[in-house]
């Protein structure tokens, strides 16, 4: 009973320590601190005032955040209670017990932030929204960045190019289409700081190209050629390409060579078909190009008064336009749609009018081997379809695809057989035409981008971003998802996702109901 006694008194005389009781209000008051920190926190998370589902999921770590809150409300209250009472019973007054709680909560706030970010995981914040876009009857045909890190952002809507500033979104220089004239077609990529752009007057054909310096918006040279219309469902992409100096732009059964940073005629060179004779008759028409390597490679369709006589891949020498070879492409009927997807390796998408005709992505490994037949990926088979593009191009002049060719693979996005939505991944060997991976999503995918020389970023319909190796599809990060947080209601159904420094510009065709341009960031 003696021993017993004596534990329960020394056990009584260390609660009764003044410091100790300090010491209980503190904890209560940072208990007091995290309950309020993370209420604060956790409801104004929420993307836009609201989430939750499949399509505005919340960001990670909301729904413990807020099961804390409430936990350490109620341990906060009845423990701040408490404490302040038990050391009122050694020292009375209110002065010293509110600055020991007050300092707790003080205490509390680094920490709790802290926790927060481990619970929550890393999120992409909207920095910016450019205004709207005015008038509102124009619409964003495509888009460049520009410098390593893409600085700036230019996007060409059918009246103007207008550069952005990537970082703050601040709207830069501005060069007006020519009365009466939309943009209708843009190169690929800028080379040297000049990046081509051709304009067209209502359902006439691309007759008018520029080489605008990127950085200034200057137009550098002018060029007026006879040129070509783009089909319903192609736009302008691939009628305007970029290297070694030279730019090259298709017009009227003829391809065209001019100086890139002045304008100066280099070549021209008229596409024939093969064989003489009975093929008198026959006219054939540049459809699409791309230029690396000191090459250009012309998707060329031929056609006579009996209807399409045959189609071929024009090599041309950059520099001096000199035919390098021909190939014959693997199709009976006219082209519906032509575009390259990829310039090095040179990766094709065909799509013959014929409703059993080609549908594919057609890869050419081997450049150096004209007898070596294409690498055929189907658009279409058992396991999956491939969701390259849209019915019709959502930039019309430089249009968007969602794949990406990199680390010897394409890498698209593929909806399930009787999906409506490409709600996953996949990657076809460009060597052998087989899958190597897929990565399911489990959402729509809105836009594909590379990040690296073996990275892919993939945004989701749910404002999700993933991070995907190219050579096996792993998940770098996240394993669910970067959450985009307050974007849902800010992208229209195509949007093109650049990479600009830490963050990323999304760009969106409808620049009226949807701001045109804007960022987000860590």
């Amino acid at each position: 009973m003696g021993d017993t006694m004596a534990e329960d008194g020394r056990a009584s005389g260390v609660w009764s320590r003044p410091l100790v009781r300090a010491g209980l209000v503190v904890g209560a008051g940072a208990l007091a601190g995290l309950a309020v920190e993370f209420h604060w926190l956790g409801w104004t998370s929420f993307p836009g005032n609201s989430c939750g589902g499949r399509y505005r999921p919340c960001p990670e770590g909301t729904t413990p955040t807020l099961i804390l809150a409430f936990l350490f409300t109620f341990a906060g209250a009845v423990g701040l209670v408490a404490a302040v009472a038990a050391f009122h019973r050694i020292r009375p007054g209110r002065a010293v017990p509110g600055a020991l709680a007050a300092a707790g909560v003080l205490i509390a706030l680094w920490p709790g932030w802290q926790a927060y970010l481990w619970m929550r995981g890393p999120v992409l914040d909207r920095a910016w929204q450019a205004g709207a876009d005015r008038p509102a009857s124009v619409r964003g045909v495509g888009a460049w960045a520009v410098g390593e890190d893409a600085e700036t952002v230019v996007r060409a809507r059918t009246d103007a190019l207008v550069a952005y500033d990537s970082g703050t979104g601040d709207r830069g220089w501005v060069l007006r289409a020519p009365v009466r004239e939309s943009v209708c077609a843009m190169s690929e990529r800028i080379v040297d700081g000049i990046g081509l752009v051709a304009f067209a007057r209502n359902e006439k054909p691309c007759d008018a190209v520029w080489g605008v310096d990127v950085r200034s918006g200057r137009k550098v040279w002018e060029r007026n050629i006879t040129g070509v219309t783009p089909g319903p469902h192609q736009g302008g992409g691939g009628l305007l390409s970029a290297d070694a100096g030279v730019a090259v732009a298709l017009g009227e059964h003829a391809v065209h060579g001019y100086g890139l940073t002045d304008g100066a005629v280099r070549w021209t060179a008229k596409p024939v078909p093969a064989g003489t004779g009975a093929d008198d008759d026959v006219e054939c028409e540049p459809v699409t190009a791309a230029t690396a390597g000191g090459t250009t490679t012309v998707v060329v369709s031929c056609a006579g008064y009996d209807g399409f006589h045959s189609a071929y891949l024009l090599s041309l020498d950059t520099a001096a336009g000199k035919e390098l070879g021909r190939r014959e492409l693997p199709v009976e009927s006219h082209l519906s749609s032509a575009a390259v997807l990829s310039a090095e390796p040179f990766t094709l998408l065909v799509q013959e009018s014929d409703e059993r005709g080609l549908a594919a992505v057609l890869a050419y490994g081997a450049p150096d081997d004209p007898k070596r037949e294409p690498v055929t990926i189907p658009l279409t088979a058992d396991e999956e379809d491939l969701a390259v593009t849209g019915f019709a191009p959502r930039f019309a002049a430089r249009p968007v695809f969602r794949t990406v060719v990199a680390d010897g693979n394409l890498i698209v996005a593929a909806a399930k057989p009787g999906s409506d939505s490409p709600e996953r991944v996949a990657a076809y060997s460009l060597d052998d035409g087989r899958r190597r991976w897929h990565a399911d999503l489990g959402t729509g995918v809105a836009a594909l981008a590379p990040v690296g020389p073996d990275r892919v970023a993939v945004l989701g319909d749910s404002q999700r971003l993933w991070t995907l190796t190219t050579d096996d599809g792993t998940r770098v990060g996240e394993e669910d998802g970067i959450t985009v947080r307050d974007v849902s209601l800010k992208l229209d159904s195509g949007p093109q996702l650049v990479r600009a420094g830490d963050g990323w510009v999304l760009v969106n065709a409808d620049g009226d109901t949807y701001p045109p341009v804007l960022g987000v960031s860590p």
